[in-house]
């Protein structure tokens, strides 16, 4: 019995560790997506260039594209690249394709974590309501080490929550962000096409 407490508490504190560390990982993820999102598009940027296709100004429409700082310039300088309409809906989905692996960074760890994390925490509960079992069938009289295994198996659960609930939300909030982005590069495509097609009819 001592033996099968002593096996519990460790693997107990081994949950806990993992979490931990999982939690660092998240946050490390949250803080670099949230940097790369900055760069993802300017406020007020497709008005800009909605305005630029309205007007057919086509050199400026160029130049902006020509920056590719932003995920919207890249699909400018992809539409622009491609003569017709049929063409540049092509052009601008092959363009979001390939941007999509690093728009999508991480967001499969957040999700895995958001679902997962508290499964590990329940786990180490589990671990810990047996090391209190133990406890209780080896020395009854020992309530302060009861409640103390109990107290542990619980903190695994609040832990496991913890790196759920920020991860689950920021996957929602960086979700929500890329398809902003993406609907962006559509309008702007869509609008292209009409007025391009307006010109050539």
């Amino acid at each position: 019995m001592t033996f099968l407490i002593l096996v519990t508490g460790w693997m107990t504190k081994a949950v806990m560790a993992i979490l931990i560390g999982l939690s660092v990982w998240s946050i490390a993820i949250m803080i670099e997506r949230r940097r790369a999102f900055e760069r993802l598009s300017l406020e007020g940027e497709l008005s800009q260039v909605q305005r630029l296709i309205s007007e057919r100004d086509w050199k400026g429409l160029q130049k902006r594209g020509q920056d590719s700082q932003t995920v919207l310039q890249g699909a400018v300088a992809a539409a622009l690249s491609a003569a017709q309409g049929t063409l540049v809906d092509r052009s601008v989905r092959r363009y979001l394709t390939e941007q999509r692996a690093s728009l999508e960074k991480g967001m499969t760890v957040l999700a895995t974590l958001g679902s997962n994390a508290p499964f590990i925490g329940l786990f180490g509960t589990v671990l810990g309501i047996i090391q209190a079992f133990g406890v209780l069938a080896s020395n009854p009289s020992e309530s302060s080490a009861i409640m103390f295994s109990l107290a542990e198996a619980l903190v695994a659960t609040a832990v496991g929550l913890f790196v759920a609930i920020p991860a689950v939300v920021a996957h929602n909030v960086f979700a929500k962000r890329i398809r902003g982005v993406v609907n962006e590069c559509e309008s702007m495509r869509d609008h292209l096409v009409s007025v391009r097609f307006a010109e050539e009819g």
